[in-house]
C-alpha cells in the first residue's frame, strides 16, 4: 500500500514537471532574447561633424569650419559685443602699446615689438586676438579694432611721437599715409580677424577631446569621497 502511494506520488511529480517546465524555459527564452532584441533596434545615433563631439578628419574640419559672412545680423549684434573681451582686450593692448611707444621712442627691448604687431596696420597681433575670442562677427570686430590702431597711429604721426623708421616715412608724405592706413586698415583687419575665428573653429573640431576637457566641471577627488564614505558607513554599523 505504501509503495503504491509513493509510485503514485512520483508519477504525480513527474507529470507535474512535464507541464510547467517548458512554460519555464519559454519565459527563460523570452526574458533572454528581449535585451538582444531591444538592442538591435536601438537606433544608432547619428554624428554631425559640425557639432565639435566627435573628432573629424583634417579636410572635413577645414571645409566645416568655414561659416558665411552675416552682415546684417552682424551689424545688429555689434553693440552687443562692445563689452566682450574680443572687443576691449585688443583696444586695451593698443593703447598701452602705442602709450609705452610714446614714452620710451621705440628705444627699449619690448616696445618695438608691440608697436609692429598692435599698432602698425593691419596691427596684426591685435586683430588675431579679436578674432580667436569673437563669438560672432569676427570680421566686424576686426574692422573696429584695426580702425583704432590706425587712429593710433596717425595720431602718433602726427604728434611726432613714431619711432624713428616710421618717423622719417610718414614725415615725408603724412597726409598720404593717413589716407592709405585708413584705407587698408580694415580690409585687413576683417581678414585677418576672420582667418583667426576660422582657425579657432579648425582647432575646436580636429581636437574635441580638448575642448571638452576644458568645458568639464572640475570634481573632487571620487577616492576621497568613497573612503569617507566607508569610514561614516562603518560609523553607523
Amino acid at each position: 500500500m505504501a509503495r503504491a502511494k509513493r509510485t503514485a506520488r512520483a508519477e504525480a511529480r513527474r507529470r507535474y514537471r512535464a507541464a510547467t517546465e517548458p512554460a519555464f524555459d519559454a519565459d527563460f527564452e523570452t526574458t533572454e532574447a528581449a535585451p538582444a532584441t531591444r538592442a538591435v533596434r536601438q537606433p544608432t545615433p547619428s554624428v554631425k561633424p559640425d557639432s565639435g563631439q566627435e573628432r573629424v578628419g583634417v579636410f572635413g574640419a577645414l571645409r566645416v569650419s568655414i561659416h558665411p559672412v552675416h552682415v546684417r545680423e552682424d551689424l545688429v549684434a555689434l553693440p552687443s559685443l562692445a563689452t566682450h573681451r574680443a572687443m576691449w582686450l585688443p583696444i586695451l593692448t593698443i593703447a598701452a602699446s602705442a602709450v609705452a611707444t610714446s614714452i620710451t621712442r621705440g628705444q627699449d627691448v619690448a616696445t618695438p615689438f608691440l608697436f609692429t604687431y598692435f599698432v602698425v596696420t593691419p596691427a596684426i597681433g591685435a586683430v588675431f586676438l579679436a578674432g580667436f575670442l569673437a563669438p560672432k562677427a569676427s570680421w566686424l570686430i576686426g574692422i573696429v579694432v584695426s580702425l583704432i590702431a590706425a587712429i593710433c597711429y596717425i595720431v602718433m604721426g602726427y604728434a611726432g611721437l613714431l619711432p624713428s623708421p616710421f618717423a622719417e616715412q610718414f614725415a615725408k608724405v603724412p597726409f598720404e599715409a593717413s589716407v592709405s592706413t585708413l584705407l587698408f586698415a580694415p580690409l585687413l583687419g576683417a581678414l585677418f580677424a576672420a582667418a583667426a575665428a576660422w582657425y579657432r573653429r579648425f582647432l575646436r573640431l580636429s581636437t574635441p577631446n580638448r575642448a571638452r576637457q576644458a568645458a568639464a566641471p572640475r570634481r573632487g577627488d571620487g577616492r576621497t569621497r568613497t573612503t569617507n564614505g566607508s569610514q561614516k558607513a562603518g560609523a553607523r554599523r
